[in-house]
């Protein structure tokens, strides 16, 4: 933490600013295997330690299909919670911000992989 210490450093109403980011993280995830029943790709960034206040889903491989409709699950994952549904290669990049993200899991809702989708995750805390 010394490192973010002076002229740089956030105030207290600064870092409480859901616009005002310290760091971020990228992470590529292989969707080949991840279907709805299985487990899905979580994010190891996006912690309750270190919470995201912006996430940017998208597709630089251009591997996901029109077809393709993915779940994405924030701050855990219940059976009384619902996944936000995205089709896949319409509507990415797809941005989610304006809460606190403790965690983050993706999974393809109707499990039809073409063995080599892909999704990149920036997430910015």
């Amino acid at each position: 933490m010394a490192s973010k210490l002076g002229h740089n450093a956030f105030t207290v109403q600064e870092s409480v600013n859901m616009d005002a980011f310290s760091d971020y993280n990228y992470q590529q995830f292989d969707m080949s295997v991840d279907t709805i029943d299985d487990p899905g790709a979580t994010s190891t960034y996006v912690t309750a330690a270190n919470p995201a206040k912006k996430i940017v889903i998208y597709d630089t491989n251009g591997t996901m299909d029109n077809d393709d409709v993915m779940q994405v699950f924030l701050n855990g994952e219940t059976d009384a919670q619902k996944g936000i549904k995205v089709d896949g290669g319409r509507n990415l990049p797809f941005t989610i911000s304006g809460i606190l993200m403790t965690s983050v899991i993706i999974k393809l809702a109707d499990g039809l992989t073409s063995g080599s989708d892909t999704l990149d995750l920036l997430s910015f805390h």
